[in-house]
C-alpha cells in the first residue's frame, strides 16, 4: 500500500483529501495567484501531508516609512546596545545632572539665609521708627525690702546726701521714680535680716520700706522683653539665696549660675544699654556668691550690695515700653 499517495489540503479550517498529480481549480487559482504552500510532515515521516492555506503569510513589500523607522533605530542603538563606554558616559551625564541640581537647591539656601539686615521689612514692625518684632509680657511682681536715707526733688541735693552717706562705709545708689530722687543704700530679702542687723545699727536715720520691680504689662522688641523678664526673676533668685535658708544651697546657685550662662549667650542680640549693664551686675553678683560661700552670710550679703543695689536702679527704672 502506497502512504505516500494521498494527500489533504486544509481550507477554511476543512481538511480535503486529493490525489498526487491531480489539479484542481483550487491549484489553479494558486498558480495564478503566485501562492504556495508549505509541507508539514508528521512525527513519523508517513501519512498523509497536510498544507494549511490559511497560515501561509504574504510577503509585504517594506514601505518607505518602516525605511524611515528601522534608520532612526540604527541611530538610538547605542543606547539599547550593552556597550562598556555607555554606561560610563551616562554615569557622567547623570553626575553633570545631579551636581546642576544641588547648585540650584544650594542656591536658593544661600538666598534665604542672607541676614535681616539687607531686608529690614521682613518679618518686622515699625515702632517710633525701630524695625524690630514686637510682643507684650506680664513680668511677675518681685517685693524686697530697701533702705532709703533721703529723698530730693532734684538729682543735685540727691547727690550731695550720697557724697554724706559715703562717709559712713556705704556705697549708694540714686535712683529716680514719679520725678523724685531717691538715695538707698542697701537693700535685702523678705526673709533676711541683714538690714535690720547690719545696716539700722549702723545708720539709725535709715528708713525701711517694701519696694518693688516688675509687676506691669511690659511691650517691646522680644529680645529686650525676655532679657528684661530673666533679669527680675534671677534678682529673685538672688535675694532668696542671700537668707538663712537658702544661703550655701548648690542647686539655687547652679541655677543662678545657669540662668547667667543664657543670658550671657543671648547678649549679641540685646541693644538696650541698660538691660546689657543690668547683664554685668548679674555677673558680678554670682562671681562672689561662688567664690564666697564658705563666708559668713551677712559678709557676703555686704559684700554684693553695690550691684544689687545698681541691678535694682536698671530695673526700677525700665519704662513699660522696653525699646532699643
Amino acid at each position: 500500500m502506497d502512504k505516500s499517495s494521498k494527500i489533504s489540503i486544509k481550507i477554511n479550517g476543512e481538511e480535503k483529501a486529493f490525489e498526487e498529480g491531480a489539479v484542481t481549480s483550487q491549484d489553479q487559482v494558486e498558480e495564478k495567484n503566485g501562492e504556495f504552500g508549505w509541507v508539514l510532515p508528521t512525527p513519523d515521516g508517513l501519512g498523509k501531508k497536510v498544507i494549511v492555506l490559511d497560515d501561509v503569510k504574504k510577503k509585504k513589500k517594506i514601505k518607505p516609512e518602516q525605511k524611515v523607522k528601522e534608520k532612526k533605530k540604527k541611530k538610538i542603538s547605542f543606547f539599547t546596545k550593552k556597550l562598556p563606554s555607555k554606561s560610563i558616559i551616562i554615569s557622567i551625564i547623570g553626575a553633570s545632572l545631579i551636581g546642576l541640581c544641588f547648585g540650584f537647591v544650594f542656591l536658593g539656601i544661600f538666598k534665604q539665609s542672607k541676614p535681616d539686615a539687607l531686608n529690614p521689612t521682613k518679618n518686622s514692625v515699625s515702632v517710633s521708627g525701630t524695625a524690630t518684632n514686637q510682643v507684650q509680657m506680664k513680668i511677675p511682681a518681685v517685693k524686697f525690702d530697701l533702705a532709703q536715707v533721703g529723698m530730693y526733688k532734684s538729682m543735685e541735693s540727691a547727690k550731695k546726701n550720697e557724697k554724706e552717706v559715703s562717709t559712713n562705709g556705704f556705697s549708694p545708689v540714686i535712683y529716680e521714680k514719679n520725678n523724685n530722687f531717691f538715695v538707698v543704700i542697701a537693700l535685702s530679702g523678705k526673709d533676711s535680716t541683714f538690714l535690720a542687723d547690719e545696716v539700722k545699727k549702723k545708720l539709725k536715720s535709715t528708713y525701711l520700706k517694701e519696694e518693688t520691680v516688675g509687676g506691669q504689662e511690659y511691650k517691646g522688641p522680644k529680645q529686650s522683653v525676655d532679657m528684661y523678664k530673666a533679669e527680675v526673676e534671677t534678682f529673685n533668685f538672688m535675694l532668696s539665696y542671700l537668707s538663712d535658708k537658702n544661703f550655701n544651697n548648690e542647686k539655687q546657685l547652679e541655677q543662678i549660675s545657669s540662668t547667667i550662662l543664657i543670658l550671657s549667650k543671648q547678649k549679641d542680640y540685646i541693644k538696650n544699654k541698660q538691660l546689657l549693664s543690668g547683664l554685668k551686675h548679674l555677673q558680678n553678683i554670682e562671681k562672689v556668691m561662688s567664690s564666697n560661700s564658705k563666708q559668713n552670710l551677712n559678709k557676703v550679703t555686704q559684700s554684693v550690695q553695690y550691684d544689687m543695689l545698681s541691678l535694682f536702679k536698671i530695673l526700677k527704672e525700665q519704662k513699660t515700653t522696653l525699646t532699643n
